[in-house]
């Protein structure tokens, strides 16, 4: 198997690793074509393009969840395998394909060669890997800058959401699931192309194959109504909070009075309005022999 290895530099474990990666992944009977490393979205996405470019049959990024929606954006619609070596912070698009956050048990699964095509979600003309975010979690990754989360890991948003709840206010979202129209007041909304958010599901049933996006609000609309929801999801129980609204939806938008900041797989990317579409089929991406693909 040829391959690319692109490596994100400002990634939380990358630093260092370069060449360990290149040396693990060769021990696994893969033939690395090249190795190429940036740090800084426009450089990475210039690296990726690139490797694109190029012809190779697979490209393996290494980086957290904003590198693969990067790659997402780069590789939607094309023949090209994407290896996800997780090596960021929250590294929610890994668990979602169930691969674990090791970078050698990442490079078994590249190496077992077992290739999927998973969905991806577009917002407002851009793909995004896993989940995006409205409201109050957004903010909260914008909290947490890079070099904060190269120090304290996973920490950094725990951190940078103690800052935003002090100057998060609620606000009125509309919004419109393939066709049915509902109001709340909430602090945050949740749509995810994928499964996982964090550690646990945004819905039992959410799956990076089935066709739909997974969207979860609440609410809840005071600091302690916040945290409550967050303790929930950390536990997999915020379905069951009484003022939850999940559901899901071949598309959806938001709308929010005051606009709100929309956040893709922990970049910051604009404002609300926010039109979110689930585009089937859209990324190759090695996973475990275990994937359950519910389309296959």
């Amino acid at each position: 198997m040829d391959a690319t290895i692109v490596v994100n530099l400002g990634s939380r474990r990358s630093r260092g690793e370069v060449e360990r990666i290149g040396e693990a992944a060769r021990a696994r009977g893969i033939e690395v074509r090249e190795i190429r490393a940036a740090s800084g979205g426009r450089r990475l996405r210039r690296e990726l393009e690139r490797a694109r470019a190029s012809g190779v049959p697979s490209v393996l990024v290494a980086g957290g969840d904003g590198s693969m929606t990067l790659a997402a954006n780069v590789f939607a619609h094309s023949q090209v395998a994407i290896g996800v070596l997780p090596l960021g912070t929250g590294n929610s698009f890994a668990q979602t394909l169930g691969i674990e956050l090791d970078l050698e048990k990442a490079l078994d699964v590249v190496a077992g060669g077992r290739i999927a095509g998973v969905d991806l979600g577009i917002v407002n003309g851009r793909y995004f890997a896993n989940f995006a975010t409205v409201g109050f979690t957004a903010e909260v990754a914008a909290a947490a800058p890079n070099w904060l989360k190269r120090i304290f890991g996973p920490v950094a948003y725990v951190l940078g959401g103690l800052k935003t709840m002090v100057t998060h206010e609620a606000f009125s979202a509309e919004i419109l699931a393939d066709g049915e129209r509902f109001e709340l007041k909430t602090r945050h909304v949740i749509v995810a192309s994928g499964r996982i958010f964090g550690r646990q599901p945004v819905l039992p049933d959410a799956s990076p194959t089935s066709g739909k996006l997974a969207a979860f609000t609440s609410g809840g609309t005071t600091r302690t109504d916040l945290i409550r929801t967050f303790v929930a999801f950390a536990l997999g129980m915020q379905t069951s909070l009484g003022d939850a609204h999940p559901f899901s939806a071949e598309r959806i938008e938001v709308l929010a009075r005051p606009p709100q900041p929309v956040d893709l797989d922990g970049e910051r990317f604009g404002k609300t309005p926010a039109h979110f579409e689930i585009v089937r089929r859209a990324l190759h991406v090695f996973v475990p022999a275990d994937f359950v693909d519910l389309g296959a």
